[in-house]
């Protein structure tokens, strides 16, 4: 997982993987299958270490702003920690959907579509305590916020400064006041 997570899937070989996490290749496979097997296995547990913690975020009390702003901060805190990488291995694997196998595709699809299923009810939610008012649906806000979320992470990525990225993440969902 931190291996495609730190140097993303197109830049790192199951070799380099295999030496890593010293086993044998042959042994990779024995466990995974292939690297389709690998791939989505490391999804799984950047899901349940990573994502369902973050996804807490907007299963509490507080009010839509301050679940926003939670998200927000989640989004472009930045661990400095050379063991943490930046961004997000979503979606890093999202935008290369094209170069990951059949397993690995539909994992993504799964876990993608559990985010926006939370982020959906969470706007319902609001709505039904009077807390979003902005004119648009939930699913359709769902995938807005998971969209600008899914930007930024991408820049936190490429290393732009985690201030500019806050800044612009926090005025894309300024639309959603």
């Amino acid at each position: 997982m931190q291996a495609y997570w730190k140097e993303g899937i197109d830049d790192i070989s199951l070799n380099e993987i295999c030496r890593k996490a010293k086993v044998s290749k042959p042994g990779l496979y024995r466990e995974f299958g292939n690297e389709d097997g690998l791939m989505k296995a490391a999804l799984l547990v950047y899901w349940e270490k990573v994502l369902t913690p973050m996804l807490k975020i907007v299963n509490t009390d507080a009010s839509f702003r301050e679940t926003l702003d939670n998200l927000v901060s989640f989004a472009t805190t930045v661990n400095n920690n050379q063991n943490v990488p930046k961004g997000c291995l979503l979606v890093k694997m999202r935008e290369s959907r094209m170069r990951t196998g059949e397993a690995t595709q539909e994992q993504i699809d799964c876990i993608h579509g559990q985010i926006l299923t939370a982020y959906e009810e969470w706007v319902e939610d609001s709505k039904a305590k009077g807390e979003f008012s902005a004119d648009m649906s939930p699913q359709f806000a769902a995938t807005y916020i998971d969209a600008q979320l899914s930007n930024a992470l991408a820049q936190i990525a490429r290393g732009e400064q985690n201030n500019t990225v806050k800044e612009i993440l926090t005025m894309a969902l300024s639309v959603l006041d």
